[in-house]
């Protein structure tokens, strides 16, 4: 039996969820900007490399949210905090690809130090740093989307409406953190 669809539900849900994002990327930004002393010395690569793994988190977890909603809808998924099969491949899925994205994000991060001439870090600390942040957050949230995917279904809201704009804002924060610990430890 299909859902009724409640438009003001609709509404009251996506506002409170996007004020609450506004918040959570207003933290975002105050960490981004305690990162400033590496930017003088990581400059190029790093400056290519925060766009672009913030964007990749995104992807990555709105593609794992709109899944789990998906799932959660047809009754693939079990409203459950548990590890389902279908719950353990798309979290697979989301690490792999993770993985694989932010190397990638880094190697390109290298070739834009090479390119502006202000090559101050080499590659493989720059693939470092990217894999760090990007893995370390992409398993932060994968658990994290598929917790508030489930809640947010077994309290009654569409996961549609949450979990990916809740992710999102969480995500870049997560991120910018990850990748703020990542430079603390590689550099």
């Amino acid at each position: 039996m299909a859902r009724e669809i409640n438009i003001h539900a609709i509404v009251v849900q996506g506002l409170s969820i996007l004020l609450l994002c506004a918040i959570i990327e207003l933290g975002a930004g105050k960490v981004f900007e305690g990162m400033q002393e590496y930017f003088t010395t990581i400059m190029p690569g790093l400056i290519v490399m925060v766009p672009a793994l913030l964007g990749l988190r995104g992807n990555i977890n709105g593609a794992l949210a709109s899944r789990l909603g998906t799932g959660l809808n047809a009754g693939l998924i079990k409203p459950r905090l548990a590890m389902s099969t279908e719950v353990k491949v798309n979290l697979a899925s989301s690490l792999i690809l993770s993985l694989i994205a932010s190397a990638t994000i880094g190697v390109f991060a290298f070739g834009v130090n090479l390119l502006t001439g202000a090559s101050t870090i080499g590659v493989l600390e720059l693939m470092a740093i990217a894999v760090l942040a990007g893995f370390l957050s992409g398993l932060i949230l994968a658990f994290l989307t598929v917790f508030v995917a489930i809640v947010a279904y077994a309290r009654g809201l569409d996961p549609d409406n949450v979990t990916s704009p809740t992710m999102a804002s969480i995500g870049d924060f997560v991120t910018i953190a990850c990748i703020y610990l990542a430079v603390l430890l590689v550099v």
